[in-house]
């Protein structure tokens, strides 16, 4: 047996090997040293705009090909760490050339001075024309370069940098294919002037910029014929995805990174936009009964190779006109995709195809003055899927479109917590639950920027801040009611795909598939569990070294 001081000796060690583990890892999970995302391998290199000397920061992946490249326009405490860092992950990330652009000048690459930085960031934020030109000088550089496809080239910003993206196409460059505000200052853009060439896309938070300022740069934008995508996040400050900032927001950092990823990949033709419509639809017809007696039928579609491991599930609530083929494509699709998907029934099964005008106004005035019933087949369609084998019925998502983008909001309002994310795509939003609850699954909601069926984007917020959700909002330029309706006029291709997108990189987060491994976009929430796990054996190990 282990003599008292063996002993001793042995929990002590036990004690610092646990703390050494709380602290180390405790430096993954909070994600607020720059240092630990990624070190910087960049080359510095000079260049100018006239005679001003720059010097911006340049990263290229491993490869002999020509590549698209993404210019990098800094916040406003200049061209320093946290660019070169983003730079090096645009090169080791997503394989392009990354190159941290200098606005301020080669001798104001670190300006730790409050006033001096937003003396510097206000010169050029009054001056566009000497914003634009900066920006400008960084892009064509990055074309003169032979590891760099000219013509796919795309400019990204930063706070500060994210206003100076803006302004650069409002002004009419057009020397990228695309743009990305992070977190970009709103209220200090320059007029609409000639057509914005490149395609946008702004990251805003929704406590960073106000739902009206928002609506602001929506009409200059449409006053320059701009394609735009605007997603805003709850609950989110400034600077939410600067690392060592309080306001750092993992969760957001990682959604619009990966937002931005699929934009780009698009953008440059790596991905194709697809309408993924299926050219066979393969449903089971499910019937089951309302608690008032009305009888449903739903379809259900099931992925390949279900062996006895529980999958998550999506519930596709249909439009006006039923469920019918539309909706028994989309189960289609996310079946193909992993999930058990069921397309669930509204109106009665012998309301699902070739309802006249007059039906479909009248049914779906009917639910929508009744939210009560509304909500009662929604959740008998919940309650249906939760039972079947092939389910984990702690892994749940409900999906709508029109009509049932309208009842997506509906259940959420009502407080339950059967589902882990809503997704609402183009639904009829003008009218909002009055509910004082909280909601508890994510809501998601995607919508085009013509539609009037979204109602007052500002109402909205704040009907949902009030209800204490988890939201994200995301607005399609000159993209009207039913833009993924395959066989509508309305019929969008890009929206429908970045739409598709948004939703199945929630369904990462939300539900995951059971064989997926832990990837950098989960490590630091993984992280953070690990280490209150380590705490707590820590914690039992104190209480009992002296027993």
């Amino acid at each position: 047996s282990l003599s008292a001081f063996a002993l001793i000796g042995s929990k002590m060690k036990i004690l610092l090997t646990l703390a050494l583990l709380v602290t180390s890892l405790g430096g993954v999970a909070a994600g607020m040293s720059s240092e630990a995302i990624v070190d910087p391998n960049v080359s510095p290199m000079n260049y100018t705009d006239g005679d001003f000397l720059l010097q911006g920061f340049l990263a290229v992946p491993e490869t002999a090909n020509t590549l698209p490249a993404v210019v990098i326009i800094p916040d406003w405490d200049g061209v320093n760490f946290y660019e070169q860092q983003r730079a090096t992950m645009i090169a080791q990330e997503l394989g392009y050339v990354g190159f941290a652009a200098d606005i301020y000048g080669i001798d104001k690459h670190e300006v730790p001075d409050i006033e001096e930085r937003s003396t510097l960031a206000g010169l050029y934020r009054e001056n566009a024309t000497l914003f634009f030109g900066r920006i400008e000088a960084a892009i064509q550089q990055v074309k003169t370069l032979d590891e760099v496809d000219s013509d796919n080239v795309a400019a990204i910003g930063y706070c500060f940098g994210g206003t100076g993206v803006i302004t650069y196409g409002l002004l009419g460059g057009n020397g990228v294919k695309g743009l990305v505000s992070f977190h970009g200052g709103l209220t200090s853009i320059p007029e609409a002037g000639p057509v914005m060439e490149p395609k946008l896309l702004v990251l805003s938070g929704g406590q960073d910029d106000t739902a009206t300022e928002v609506y602001d740069l929506e009409q200059t934008l449409d006053e320059a014929n701009s394609t735009w995508e605007i997603t805003r996040y709850s609950g989110i400050e400034h600077a939410f995805t600067k690392w060592d900032d309080d306001r750092y927001n993992e969760w957001a950092d990682r959604r619009s990174w990966e937002s931005m990823t699929y934009f780009l990949q698009e953008l440059f033709d790596e991905v194709p936009f697809d309408g993924m419509e299926p050219e066979e639809i393969d449903v089971d017809p499910i019937d089951y009964t309302d608690v008032d007696g009305a009888k449903l039928r739903g379809y259900l579609s099931l992925p390949e190779n279900v062996s006895g491991i529980p999958s998550p599930a999506v519930v596709i609530l249909p439009d006006w006109d039923g469920v019918n083929e539309y909706e028994q494509k989309r189960a289609t699709l996310l079946a193909e995709s992993g999930y058990v998907a069921f397309a669930a029934d509204i109106f009665g099964k012998d309301l699902q195809t070739n309802l006249t005008m007059d039906q479909r106004i009248n049914l779906t005035t009917t639910y929508r003055s009744d939210p009560d019933l509304f909500t009662q087949r929604i959740q008998r369609a919940i309650d249906e899927v939760k039972q079947m084998p092939e389910v984990d019925s702690d892994k749940i998502g409900l999906i709508g479109y029109c009509f049932g983008g309208t009842g997506i909001i509906e259940y959420a309002f009502t407080g339950r917590d059967d589902v882990k994310i809503v997704v609402s795509f183009h639904g009829g939003l003008q009218t909002l639950p009055q509910n004082q609850v909280d909601i508890k699954p994510y809501v998601l909601i995607l919508s085009g920027g013509v539609d009037d069926a979204n109602g007052n984007q500002t109402i909205l917020e704040m009907s949902l801040d009030n209800a204490t959700a988890d939201w994200e909002v995301t607005r399609y330029a000159n993209v009207d009611h039913g833009f993924t309706k395959w066989d509508s006029s309305a019929y969008t291709i890009l929206s429908d795909a970045r739409s598709w997108d948004s939703m199945m990189l929630a369904f990462e987060e939300f539900l995951p598939m059971v064989s997926e491994t832990m990837t950098s976009s989960t490590s630091l929430a993984s992280g953070a569990k690990v280490v209150s796990l380590i705490g707590a054996l820590l914690v039992t190990a104190v209480s009992s070294f002296f027993v």
